[in-house]
């Protein structure tokens, strides 16, 4: 029993200095980051996801924020789409704060929406691929305090267009 008790306590006492280590090689590589004169983030980071249940009960988890367009200085704005059935519509609704109306661009597809504003120091871009295929003549869209809806119709699923391919 003491034979036990004391390799136990070895095994502790090395996932201790583990933990040490980690921490002291966090704690310097965080100095490293912020300690003054360092350009390693010249404005602020905004990055963040979001997580819901869809009605047929999976849950979706969806990123936002700079990271696809980092490089560029563009952020991706945080956003959702709802399908209304007995409407026959699909509406985005997309946040845009700090830009206006005149500053925001969108195209459509049938399967698409390409978006993008700019205003000052805010600049925003998506690809927002659509849950259903929709009509993009029938588009509506309402910009108020920095929320962006856009409606759109679906398309129905009877009019659909195909092309023959031919076999050779």
């Amino acid at each position: 029993m003491w034979e036990g008790r004391r390799r136990f306590r070895e095994i502790l006492d090395e996932i201790d200095r583990l933990i040490d280590n980690m921490e002291r090689e966090i704690e310097n590589t965080l100095k490293n980051i912020f300690e003054p004169g360092a350009k390693l983030f010249s404005k602020p980071i905004i990055y963040g996801f979001s997580m819901k249940i869809e009605p047929d009960g999976k849950p979706v988890l969806r990123l936002f924020g700079d990271r696809k367009f980092l490089e560029e200085g563009f952020r991706e704005p945080f956003y959702d789409q709802f399908v209304d059935e007995s409407k026959g519509e699909l509406k985005l609704i997309i946040e845009l704060p700090g830009v206006d109306k005149e500053d925001i661009d969108l195209n459509a597809t049938e399967d698409e929406l390409t978006l993008s504003a700019v205003h000052e120091d805010r600049k925003y871009k998506a690809k927002i691929k659509f849950k259903v295929l929709v009509d993009p003549e029938s588009s509506s869209a309402f910009y108020h305090n920095g929320v962006l809806e856009v409606t759109f119709k679906i398309k129905d699923k009877a009019n659909k267009k195909y092309t023959k391919i031919k076999l050779e």
